[in-house]
């Protein structure tokens, strides 16, 4: 019996950009950096790379969060990159999944707007790390089956999920199928939970990698049932645990997988490889609109939840806002185009490749049949601008933490009102005036001004 380790990294920060300028503006608090992606980077980012520790450990890279460290940090990123090319190199299997592109809560997204997170997070992937992706990693791992199939339309075969997301009790030493209702199955893993809750909130218990092993790990290869297959011990926490909300940990980590694993007798190992050599022999259904930080039916992302500190009650009427916006949005992306283009939506989805810089506007236009001059080449390009910051504004961070007040609540709302803003220039409608008298009805707990009153000047 060979015994495995993978500690698997969730890296995403939430975007930071103007949505109009496209520049990140001085964060109060992350001094003496100019913003808090660049503090993380310092602290986590760039010490783990150069650790090496991307090459031995499971990780997700957010490609909104690539995006910025291909502008600012590009080195950082290629050594990040080089980790996995060197994975494949030494075990003919990459250590990176992809992540859907904005962080949507995919299954609170429509069908249409989920299929398009999928294909751009996969093509921003392959065009990063020159390879097609086997696994992804669900946004605060919210599923449903609705959500699978999509996966598994996009070709992928395995995700992470908490064991709280099991249907009923699972063996995490060991990958399970999840039956779809298409007839098909996807692999999941189910993370170690109370291990993985250790590492990310009890920074002492990873001091010492030595006494990690013995006494959080070790144990868990106790009683393997025979004929099993190989065990696994999978560790999933935010990345920005090992440097930035815990001190020194990208040390612990380059100890634990390079050294302390190994002489214990333990692997570390991607979920790729992991999976090549052992398949899923076991069976389960998963709870639908669950994920990993919350356990009422994703109403943290929706509603007043007991998760949200303070008060929730205003992001069911910001859902219902946004909903609303992308609804007339996409009205009147369809009216506009007709005649134009065959399918917009597919097109949408293309579009990603000008996001991403894998071609330039012109090239873009001309390789779907649209004149890069004139009208409706104007209109196209405004268009897709319009749809990229809508589908921006349902990043998960906007309704995840407890006031409409904080910098990703704000971003949401900037970024739809960037999105209105573009369509009225486009078709002189009043969609931004629409939106921002629904706003006026959105109201947070710490102070007592609406949405509109405090973001509606911005997103110019």
């Amino acid at each position: 019996m060979r015994r495995f380790l993978t500690v698997h990294g969730h890296f995403y920060q939430p975007p930071r950009e103007d949505p109009a300028t496209g520049q990140v503006p001085r964060e109060p608090g992350a001094e003496p950096f100019h913003d808090f992606n660049e503090k993380i980077l310092a602290e986590c980012y760039r010490p783990n790379a150069e650790h090496g520790n991307f090459d031995r450990m499971s990780f997700d890279l957010g490609p909104t969060l690539g995006l910025w460290m291909a502008r600012h940090h590009p080195a950082v990123l290629e050594r990040i990159v080089e980790a996995d090319r060197n994975a494949v190199r030494r075990t003919g299997h990459g250590n990176a999944v992809m992540q859907s592109f904005h962080h949507t809560i995919l299954p609170l997204a429509t069908e249409r707007d989920r299929r398009t997170e999928i294909a751009w997070g996969l093509r921003w992937f392959e065009h990063t790390f020159g390879r097609r992706p086997k696994g992804i990693w669900l946004p605060e791992t919210a599923v449903d089956l609705a959500t699978l199939e999509a996966c598994a339309d996009a070709g992928l075969e395995f995700t992470i999920l908490s064991p709280e997301q099991a249907a009923g009790p699972v063996d995490t030493r060991f990958a399970y199928r999840v039956p779809l209702p298409s007839g098909r199955t996807f692999t999941v893993v189910f993370y170690e939970g109370p291990l993985s809750g250790t590492v990310s909130f009890d920074p002492i218990s990873t001091d010492s990698a030595p006494a990690f092993v013995d006494r959080f790990v070790l144990p868990r290869f106790v009683d393997v049932p025979a004929g099993s297959g190989d065990p696994l011990v999978l560790i999933a926490s935010d990345g920005e645990v090992y440097g930035h909300h815990h001190r020194f940990k990208d040390l612990f980590l380059q100890d634990l997988l390079f050294r302390r694993a190994g002489e214990a007798g333990i692997e570390p190992v991607s979920l790729e490889h992991y999976l090549a050599l052992n398949p899923p022999q076991r069976e389960t259904g998963i709870r639908e609109r669950s994920s990993w930080g919350c356990p009422h039916e994703l109403l943290r992302w929706r509603g007043d939840c007991a998760c949200t500190p303070g008060g929730g009650h205003w992001k069911a009427g910001l859902r219902a806002a946004f909903d609303a916006l992308a609804e007339r949005i996409d009205a009147l992306t369809e009216q506009r185009a007709a005649g134009v283009v065959a399918d917009i939506w597919a097109l949408r989805d293309s579009y990603v490749d000008v996001v991403i810089g894998a071609v330039d506007l012109p090239a873009w236009l001309r390789s779907h049949g649209v004149p890069e001059a004139g009208p409706d080449a104007e209109a196209i390009a405004t268009l897709m601008r319009a749809q990229q910051s809508r589908l921006a504004m349902y990043a998960s961070c906007a309704f995840y933490w407890e006031d409409l007040t904080r910098l990703e609540a704000a971003y949401g709302v900037r970024t739809a009102l960037h999105a209105a803003g573009l369509i009225d220039a486009l078709c002189g409608t009043d969609v931004r005036g629409e939106f921002t008298q629904r706003l006026a009805g959105v109201v947070g707990w710490k102070t007592a001004r609406s949405a509109a009153e405090l973001y509606a000047a911005a997103g110019d």
